[in-house]
């Protein structure tokens, strides 16, 4: 037996804490394992907080009996969260013939189908319109720096999708399961093996660009095949069953064909609607991103400058009294990162958060995000919520001077409802221009925004000060529409069909999306298994 003992205070030799916490000798103590570690910023100074499991030589039940906070017994829930280490995933089911995979979108959704596929030893083909991470961070590059925009290989289209240039988030509460595969393929492809550990895992865009050709390597190397700068221009349908694709490069015929475009892939979904594929319109959320100097949100957090913890992060909720106004919350918060162009039109503004594995840039970001329902669009048919995000983006486009530079504004002249004579210095690569962004959005979202910082201003003082400043519009926080599916993630209306990931409206980050497309396989398993 064990117990899980809580909020250790975290080093490389814990065995002291954990012996004076249960008042026990250190050679009592047969094993530690960390289960997760996190900072306390509530604590003053704040800590690296762990929790462990402890295997003890001596009987548990004592501990138990004298009721010490933050020691229980090691449980069998517990344990089924580190089961995902013995889970036979190498294991070839019996297949029957004619299971020759289409993957569409090399994003995460579509690369960890991929890769689940081949392990099956299904040899999936890859389909993406967008290049290898090499080619597509020369273009991203030139876009950043002299606006150059490439229609297909840019920060949302090619190798990796949308979280090849983000902070690269994995927040989820388990490791476990199908979860605990993601994590530890990610692992073995170069990702710190802390996140395994980390509450607030990240991974970084530039580790991000280190783990993606050794992943293609092994997909190729177990009988895939990937084809980049390859638009999917048509679906195949046959008696009402999606057999291949049509694109830039000929037809590919297969089955299933996987979707796993990605939330911006617009003529994506045209087709796959043109196909006989069924979708409803979906309520989003549109706001803008809020930059800080991160020693501001350091201070704010941990009462004090960092020192050697990591800079600090916050997730915050606006949940006004007033039912007038609009909730909002930060989505995306990067520590240490920097506000970047992220569109996929090449008349439009939309911005997106990104930071390095090591989050050492200057300044701290995040999106604040307002519910838009689907009532607020002008329509209520499957493209309403696109035409809604076109209207402010194209707005912003326009109102930056038709370059990709981004509206901006003061916070304080956000809440004064005025225009800011001048902007302090921003992380945003394609440059910035004054506006008063109450003109950009529909007053309901402004208003939600400025409720907003005014609550957050209580949690972080200086948030909604002089220092910050509002990057205007980040809009592609989601798909604004799902194609529905089955149980078995076919679609309803068009078999052979698997929509998946975030484009299909199923996912919202790296670590949901990329779980998609490994049940994608999994469901295509259990369709075709033989025994």
């Amino acid at each position: 037996m064990a117990l899980l003992v809580t909020n250790i205070i975290f080093s490389e030799d814990p065995l002291s804490e954990i012996a004076n916490r249960l008042g026990c000798s250190s050679k009592d103590i047969l094993a530690t394992e960390l289960i997760k570690k996190s900072v306390d910023g509530r604590r003053r100074p704040p800590v690296w907080l762990a929790n462990y499991r402890v295997e003890l030589r001596i009987d548990e039940l004592q501990f138990l009996d004298k009721g010490i906070h933050g020691i229980r017994r090691f449980n069998d829930r517990d344990q089924q969260k580190l089961q995902w280490k013995s889970f036979d995933w190498e294991h070839r089911p019996n297949l029957s013939s004619g299971v020759h995979p289409i993957v569409v979108g090399a994003g995460p959704a579509g690369l960890f189908a991929a890769l689940r596929f081949a392990e099956l030893g299904l040899k999936p083909r890859l389909i993406e319109r967008g290049g290898d991470v090499k080619d597509r961070h020369y273009a991203v590059r030139d876009f950043w720096r002299h606006g150059v925009f490439q229609q297909q290989n840019n920060v949302v289209f090619g190798e990796g999708g949308a979280g090849a240039f983000s902070d690269g988030k994995i927040y989820t509460r388990r490791r476990d399961g199908e979860l605990g595969w993601v994590f530890q393929r990610l692992v073995d492809f170069g990702a710190d093996p802390e996140i395994l550990q980390e509450g607030w895992a990240h991974l970084g865009t530039d580790k991000i660009r280190e783990i993606l050709p050794k992943l293609r390597a092994r997909i190729i190397e177990l009988g895939g095949d990937i084809h980049f700068h390859t638009c999917v221009t048509a679906l195949i349908v046959k008696d009402k069953i999606c057999i291949g694709v049509q694109t830039t490069k000929g037809e590919f015929h297969g089955n299933p064909i996987v979707m796993a475009t990605g939330h911006s892939a617009r003529d994506s979904w045209r087709l796959m609607l043109a196909a006989g594929a069924e979708a409803v319109v979906r309520p989003i959320r549109i706001g803008v991103r809020v930059e800080h100097p991160q020693k501001l949100i350091d201070i704010g957090r941990y009462g004090a400058e960092r020192g050697e913890l990591p800079p600090a992060s916050y997730r915050l909720v606006s949940k006004p009294s007033d039912k007038e106004i609009r909730g909002a919350h930060t989505f995306c918060m990067c520590p240490g990162g920097t506000v970047v162009g992220a569109t996929s039109e090449s008349t439009h503004v939309v911005v997106n958060g990104m930071s390095y594995s090591g989050r050492r840039a200057f300044w701290a970001n995040s999106a604040i995000i307002v519910d838009v329902k689907v009532e607020d669009y002008d329509g209520d048919d499957v493209w309403a919520g696109v035409r809604f995000q076109d209207k402010i983006e194209q707005a912003a486009f326009a109102a930056g001077g038709g370059d990709f530079r981004a509206p901006a504004q003061r916070v304080t002249d956000f809440l004064n409802k005025k225009n800011s004579v001048d902007l302090p210095r921003t992380s945003f690569p394609n440059g910035v221009v004054a506006h008063n962004l109450w003109d950009l959005f529909p007053f309901s979202i402004a208003n939600g925004i400025a409720e907003a910082l005014r609550f957050f201003e209580r949690k972080i003082p200086g948030f909604a000060g002089d220092q910050g400043v509002l990057i205007a519009p980040e809009t592609r926080t989601s798909a604004p529409l799902r194609f529905l599916r089955t149980e078995a993630l076919y679609s309803t209306s068009l078999d052979g069909l698997m929509p998946i990931g975030e484009g299909a409206g199923y996912a919202g980050g790296i670590a949901s999306a990329a779980l998609d497309g490994l049940r994608a396989a999994q469901a295509t398993v259990q369709r075709y298994q033989l025994s």
